[in-house]
């Protein structure tokens, strides 16, 4: 009788947790993997997202990029047009500044002889 208890009260739970411990720990791994493996996809799906909305967001900054561009050259063409225009003036300028040194030496020239030939009277 003595054997029959130490079976039961001794070897008869060891053996059964053993068992227990090989039999539920494929499962246990098997769910643990699985979970690995769905939580692998919720991020995988979510890094998708990130990268669906980053090429939107390229793509967005390209056509800026590109009306930027467009401006840029049409302020360029703008900024040629004005220097041009500026050169000419400024060699109207001039030569109206030639112009009007010569007027003005005239004008003296003039005057003085005025004032000789009423000094002369």
């Amino acid at each position: 009788m003595e054997l029959l208890e130490v079976l039961e009260k001794l070897i008869i739970p060891v053996a059964t947790a053993l068992a227990g411990y090989f039999v539920g720990r494929p499962k246990q791994q098997a769910e643990v993997e699985a979970t690995n493996v769905e939580n692998a996809g919720k991020v995988i799906e979510k890094w998708e997202g990130y990268v669906n909305r980053l090429e939107k967001d390229i793509e967005q900054l390209r056509a800026i990029i590109e009306d930027l561009n467009e401006g840029l050259r049409l302020a360029n063409d703008d900024r040629v047009a004005c220097t041009k225009t500026l050169s000419d003036l400024q060699g109207k300028y001039d030569d109206l500044m030639k112009l009007y040194n010569v007027l003005q030496l005239e004008l003296k020239r003039i005057k003085d002889e005025k004032y000789i030939a009423n000094a002369g009277n």
